[in-house]
């Protein structure tokens, strides 16, 4: 049995701990305390990953407040620890359709490139997701603790590789992200054929021992504001516009560059925002401003 804190700290479940936390939380009266019992669905599940990664009082905001959505302060978005943006450093530029009345994003027109970039990140563990956002700065949530927890009860040792980026075999990673890279293929040995050689499960060519991205070259794609991708062609443009219903004088264009800060940021955008790309745009329109002041 374990006690759960509210911002997620996971201790076992003696008698002496439980005193410890009603002492830090102020409560000296037990008749000031109810108890109460929760059912946990998939849907209760996944609102605890999401507001774990930005909240601190996650048991509070999902299983009392009932709360669905995710509400993100702009400091959260920003990529810690990594230099200014210069103009070299820039990988990837992306077309946006953005509304004129609010700043909000529409959708974004992009090549193979930047798809390849968002897809990446699903291939990152959780923990080098928050190692590579800062590592222990990035605590603005209680999924810290839960990491801290691993260590000092379970006494589980953490792989260099899950803090170092590191991904299996044949991982694509964007030229986006340099501190994420792939382990070299292992040799496997046959008793039949002596020593194979891997190919990559991507690759086109057997002979070729890693292919880069997961899309074929020259595609283009539609991406929304909360990141969902469609293949991009004037019909998909234009039955967009169309659902949201906003007259063609208010949609604006921008083009948009994509380089570490940008991506660190989108990837932090990915975990704690449901609008991902204007997310993306204030921090752009911020980093900008600087440069010219």
């Amino acid at each position: 049995m374990f006690f759960i804190t509210d911002d997620l700290r996971v201790m076992h479940g003696l008698p002496g701990d439980l005193m410890n936390i009603l002492l830090n939380l102020g409560i000296n009266n037990v008749c000031q305390i109810e108890e109460k019992v929760v059912d946990i669905s998939s849907n209760e599940m996944s609102n605890l990953l999401s507001h774990s990664l930005f909240s601190k009082t996650t048991l509070t905001d999902v299983f009392l407040r009932k709360q669905s959505t995710m509400f993100v302060q702009q400091f959260m978005l920003v990529a810690p620890n990594v230099k200014e943006r210069t103009e070299k450093d820039s990988k990837t530029r992306v077309k946006i359709m953005l509304r004129k009345s609010d700043r909000k994003i529409l959708y974004g027109e992009a090549n193979e490139d930047f798809v390849d970039l968002l897809f990446s990140f699903l291939t990152i563990p959780l923990e080098s997701a928050l190692e590579l956002l800062g590592g222990k700065g990035f605590t603005v949530g209680s999924i810290s603790n839960l990491l801290k927890d691993l260590d000092t009860i379970f006494s589980i040792t953490k792989q260099n590789s899950y803090q170092d980026g590191i991904l299996p075999p044949f991982y694509s990673f964007p030229i986006e992200l340099p501190s994420i890279c792939s382990q070299q293929p292992t040799k496997i040995f046959h008793k039949s054929y002596g020593y194979l050689k891997q190919s990559d499960p991507k690759s086109p060519i057997l002979e070729k021992t890693n292919s880069r991205g997961y899309f074929k070259k020259k595609s283009l794609f539609l991406i929304t504001d909360d990141l969902v991708v469609k293949s991009l062609s004037s019909v998909s443009s234009f039955s967009l516009l169309k659902e949201t219903g906003i007259p063609l004088c208010d949609v604006e264009q921008q083009v948009i560059s994509i380089g570490e800060v940008e991506a660190l940021a989108l990837l932090r955008a990915c975990l704690c925002s449901s609008s991902a790309l204007s997310a993306l745009l204030n921090l752009y329109v911020k980093q900008t401003v600087a440069m010219f002041l």
